[in-house]
C-alpha cells in the first residue's frame, strides 16, 4: 500500500469507552496491507479534547507514511490531530461520528447534568440494543460492550459525553487537507443521517460508505468496514503526499 510495500499504519482512536479492546473484529478483517496501532485512553482520568490531543499527538509518527481512524467519539480527535504537524498523513478515516452534538434531543446545555451516575449501572440490555449493537446482537455482545465499559471510571464516562454535547469541530474539517472518509453505520440510533448530510455540505469531497449495521459498526460489521477502509487508504496512499499535506498552522 505505501512505496516498498511496507504495510500503512494506521492509528486507530476508540469511541466513548476509550479502551480501544472493542476493536479486535475489525482488526482481524484487516489485511496485511495494514499495520494497525490501537491508542487507548486513560480509564481513571477525564481528558478533555484538549488533553486526549496532547497525549494522542506523541503517538504521531514522526517519519513515514500513516493514517488515522476516529471511531464515534474520537471522529472529532482525529480532525484536531490531522490539523496540526501531521508528517507523511495520507488520509483521515471518520466512523459513525460527528463534528457538533449528535444527539438533538439532549441540548448542549445539558451537559451540566451529565454526571458519574448515568454510568453507575449497567445499561440495560434493550438500551444496549438500541444504540449500539443493534437489535439481532447476541447476549455475549451485550455482555461484552457492558464489561468493557465497567473498566473505565463512570466520572470519565459522563466528562466524555460532556465533551461530545459540546463539541464543535466544524472548522476543523473545513481545514482538513488530508483525503477524507466517512464509514457510516444504516442502522446508527445515535448519529443520525443528518449528520452525514451536514458533513457534506462542509467537505463536498468527504468519501462516504454506508455500511448496514448498527451505532458500532466496526465491530458488528467487520469485514465490510475492513473493506471499505483499506480501499480508501489505498486510494489515498495514491495521492501525491503534497496533495494531502494536513491543515497549515496547526489549531
Amino acid at each position: 500500500m505505501v512505496p516498498g510495500n511496507e504495510p500503512l499504519r494506521l492509528l486507530l482512536l476508540p469511541g466513548l469507552d476509550g479502551t480501544g479492546a472493542l476493536f479486535e473484529p475489525f482488526l482481524e478483517a484487516l489485511s496485511g496491507d495494514i499495520a494497525p496501532e490501537v491508542v487507548s485512553y486513560p480509564a481513571d482520568r477525564a481528558l478533555d479534547y484538549d488533553a486526549l490531543e496532547e497525549l494522542v499527538a506523541e503517538r504521531l509518527p514522526a517519519d513515514g507514511p500513516y493514517a488515522l481512524l476516529g471511531e464515534s467519539f474520537s471522529g472529532p480527535l482525529a480532525l484536531r490531530l490531522a490539523c496540526r504537524r501531521p508528517g507523511e498523513l495520507v488520509g483521515v478515516v471518520l466512523v459513525a461520528t460527528f463534528v457538533t452534538n449528535p444527539v438533538w434531543l439532549v441540548p448542549s446545555l445539558a451537559r451540566h447534568l451529565v454526571g458519574p451516575w448515568l454510568f453507575r449501572r449497567r445499561a440495560p440490555a434493550f438500551v444496549s440494543r438500541r444504540y449500539l449493537v443493534g437489535a439481532g446482537a447476541t447476549a455475549a455482545w451485550i455482555e461484552r460492550v457492558a464489561a468493557n465499559v465497567a473498566t473505565v471510571d463512570p466520572a470519565v464516562m459522563a466528562a466524555r459525553v460532556r465533551e461530545v454535547l459540546s463539541v464543535d469541530a466544524r472548522a476543523l474539517l473545513q481545514r482538513c487537507a488530508a483525503p477524507l472518509l466517512y464509514l457510516g453505520a444504516a442502522g446508527d440510533a445515535l448519529v443520525p443521517p443528518r449528520v452525514l448530510r451536514e458533513l457534506r455540505r462542509l467537505r463536498p469531497d468527504l468519501e462516504s460508505v454506508t455500511v448496514d449495521a448498527p451505532h458500532l459498526v466496526l465491530q458488528l460489521a467487520p469485514e465490510a468496514s475492513a473493506q471499505a477502509t483499506e480501499g480508501f487508504l489505498r486510494r489515498a496512499a495514491a495521492l501525491p503526499r503534497s496533495a494531502a499535506p494536513g491543515c497549515p498552522g496547526g489549531l
